[in-house]
């Protein structure tokens, strides 16, 4: 059996006899070009954002008949190879080839059922009328059309007409185009209805009052001057009058007929009211405590209640009688007192692309600029843009830089909120002229959690956490697995560890930031750093080599598309920066089966060398992300040595690797592999434990890159390994 686009085809939907899948899976094990077809079906068919083909037009491509016979296997051989070439070089046609290949074997390998209710009721329809059954007139030719026109003729002129011809059938009334009325008249109505309303709540005149009186609440409550006990009791008057779920109750009334009435209120379950107690008022129980009913109660104004009124702390009316009542929490001199929480969190930039997390689909979506952002969400600022989050007015400023991946935090008893970092750069400062007060975030990484504190209104300080990549099989760092540094550019913070014990950052000096998990008690000293990162300075981010492709790739993101499809969909663009980009935000947002699609479907080496970094910045974390690596590996690399090569390579190296000789042999061999992926990771590793520079490149010619892998050989075989055994100074790996 030859090894053909349709085979292959016939071969991925499970069509062929088990003698015909072995042997074409030994066939597609034996050639590389046949893998990276394979891929490439799995990939146009899982593509969304693939056009249609055309069915008419000069951009026909292939006449559907003739797809029609190649699915059917009924194409002349002569004519399969002509049709393969053009399907090879379009995605679209492929897809829908590939799709109608799968749809059809699944229709044909499986029987249609159907319910015998079904079978009976089709049998009871009996047999359909000749004049009830459907006609369809043809099209007469043109030589029938003038004879049919000068018959019309004739009869005009001898006034006899013809018998009229069976008149083909009326379009039904449901597809019928609708009248300018029908369209029109319900939308009128509707708007009349919503004016009709806006009037009756306009001309209300209890409810203007009402709103003026809650906004003079407001007001006041923002200005710190106490509600008067009149404003309360008219405000809580309206809104049992007004409620129709709450029973009729009776407010300030009088049954005594005294000038002075005391102030009672009944209100339903669903319902608390808080008076002001006087200033002469006598001591109140002990919290918690309900008061009897023949225990005289003071109400407001001074006077006597009604013994069936339940008070508790505060003045509040309890609804019901007998009901239990909830204990606030007790306060004491020792309980730290909670801090108010940032009025809002808000993403205030006028250009570029933010990220936020959708938790119940989990996808990804652009986040609206000017928006508000949710405490507790987590964001991402993909490259080469940035991001301004403003919290609370202007008290901490944050410029979160591309390539950052963060959770806002919910407020605690000691900070407003603050920043959970995943990885990325930011800058922090302060808005305000004069320090505001309680100026400090609550910063979290991982499992660790400190808290930062301003100390004067000029401070401007940075926040650096990067993964750390595994450099031995199947060893992750678990809680060791970031590396980080704070950095004070001018003022000074206060930077308090778990364990209560705080350090003063003046200006011009960094301090490590330590998982405190992994190594508690370890406690870092800042140390003097007057030269800042290239990254904090505005006018060097502005001239990065990426953000020029920043105008094309923002165009590429849509509010209400998934960002890790707009993502993957650009793995294959023309434009190698622009693939690059996408795959390096996709290991910011840890898609890491599209990573795995880009370093083995990639284009550019570049690309590759994005996909690389992700996938090993996001494998060192723990060990269960191993697995899911291998699974994925094994679909995006069909064949297996490829899979485990890829899999070892990924997890790295130690330094002390270098001088093992098997492990030398292996790397060497890889640099012999078919697959590009393979001969680059296993080249990253060969530079980096032997500290050299090798000719050789993955993509250069073959005869270019024999001659380099033979160098390297004799390297290994003179040395007895890339590392010369016994070795004094071990090299350092450098990063790429």
């Amino acid at each position: 059996m030859r090894l053909t686009l349709r085979t292959l085809l016939a071969y991925l939907d499970d069509v062929l006899e088990p003698s015909e899948t072995k042997l074409i899976g030994q066939k597609i094990q034996e050639s590389a070009v046949a893998g990276k077809l394979i891929s490439l079906i799995r990939l146009v068919v899982r593509q969304r954002r693939l056009k249609a083909p055309s069915v008419s037009g000069p951009n026909i491509g292939i006449d559907p008949n003739v797809v029609a016979q190649y699915l059917d296997n009924t194409l002349p051989a002569e004519q399969v190879v002509e049709v393969e070439k053009v399907l090879l070089t379009s995605d679209e046609l492929l897809a829908e080839v590939a799709s109608c290949h799968q749809v059809l074997a699944l229709v044909m390998g499986k029987p249609v059922e159907v319910s015998a209710a079904s079978r009976e009721r089709l049998y009871a329809l009996g047999p359909v009328a000749k004049s009830e059954q459907l006609r369809v007139e043809e099209v007469p030719s043109t030589d029938s059309a003038l004879a049919a026109a000068a018959s019309r003729d004739a009869e005009r002129v001898n006034g006899s007409p013809r018998p009229q011809a069976h008149k083909p059938p009326e379009i039904p009334e449901y597809l019928r185009q609708s009248s300018w009325g029908q369209r029109v008249v319900p939308t009128v109505v509707v708007a009349l209805l919503v004016v009709v309303c806006a009037g009756l709540l306009y001309l209300d005149p209890s409810l203007m009052p009402a709103l003026r009186q809650v906004k003079r609440e407001r007001n006041s409550e923002k200005s710190g001057q106490p509600a008067s006990p009149e404003a309360v009791t008219s405000i809580t008057t309206k809104t049992v009058e007004s409620s129709p779920s709450i029973p009729a109750v009776a407010l300030n009334s009088n049954p005594s007929g005294d000038q002075n009435p005391p102030q009672q209120a009944v209100v339903s379950p669903d319902l608390t009211v808080d008076l002001p107690a006087p200033a002469d008022a006598p001591e109140l129980p002990a919290v918690g405590t309900k008061v009897k009913p023949s225990t005289p109660v003071i109400a407001s104004n001074g006077a006597d209640a009604p013994t069936d009124a339940s008070v508790v702390l505060k003045g509040t009316l309890s609804p019901v009688p007998g009901a239990p009542i909830p204990n606030p929490p007790p306060v004491g001199n020792d309980q730290p007192t909670a801090v108010k929480s940032p009025s809002f969190v808000q993403y205030i930039s006028s250009d570029g692309v933010a990220l936020r997390l959708d938790e119940p689909k989990q996808h990804w979506f652009q986040l609206p600029r000017k928006s508000m952002v949710q405490l507790g969400e987590m964001l991402a600022v993909p490259e080469p843009f940035e991001a301004q989050v403003d919290f609370d007015h202007g008290a901490i400023l944050a410029t979160v830089i591309g390539g950052s991946n963060l959770r806002i935090l919910n407020p605690n008893r000691v900070t407003g909120s603050g920043l959970d970092i995943h990885r990325g750069q930011m800058l922090l400062r302060s808005a305000h002229k004069d320090l505001p007060p309680n100026c400090a975030l609550t910063i979290t990484v991982g499992r660790d959690s400190w808290v930062l504190e301003f100390l004067s209104p000029d401070t401007i300080c940075t926040i650096e956490i990067s993964p750390r990549e595994p450099v031995q099989f199947e060893k992750p760092f678990d809680a060791n697995w970031y590396l980080g540094v704070l950095r004070v550019v001018s003022g000074s913070v206060k930077w308090t560890s778990p364990d209560g014990q705080a350090q003063q950052v003046a200006a011009q000096f960094a301090l490590e930031i330590s998982p405190q998990q992994a190594a508690p008690g370890v406690k870092s000293s800042p140390i003097s750093s007057p030269f800042n990162p290239d990254w904090t300075d505005p006018m060097k981010r502005k001239q990065s080599p990426l953000r020029a492709k920043s105008p094309v790739f923002e165009k590429q993101f849509e509010l209400d598309q998934p960002v890790e499809q707009t993502l993957q969909s650009l793995i294959k663009d023309p434009h190698a920066k622009v693939s690059e980009l996408a795959i390096r935000n996709l290991g910011l947002i840890e898609a890491y089966p599209e990573l795995v699609q880009a370093l083995a479907e990639c284009e550019y080496e570049e690309g590759r060398f994005a996909a690389r970094e992700g996938i090993r910045a996001w494998l060192g974390r723990n060990a269960e992300r191993g697995t899911l690596l291998k699974a994925v590996l094994d679909l995006h690399f069909p064949i297996p040595a490829d899979a485990s090569a890829a899999y070892i390579l990924l997890w790295g190296f130690r330094p002390e690797d270098g001088s093992n000789r098997a492990t030398s042999i292996e790397l060497v061999t890889w640099l012999k592999s078919n697959n590009v992926a393979i001969r680059e990771l296993a080249f990253f590793w060969i530079a980096q434990l032997s500290n050299r520079k090798w000719e050789y490149r993955a993509v250069g010619m073959q005869a270019h890159r024999d001659a380099a892998v033979r160098k390297i050989e004799a390297h290994v075989l003179k040395d007895g390994a890339l590392v010369k055994p016994g070795a004094k100074d071990l090299p350092t790996p450098k990063p790429e």
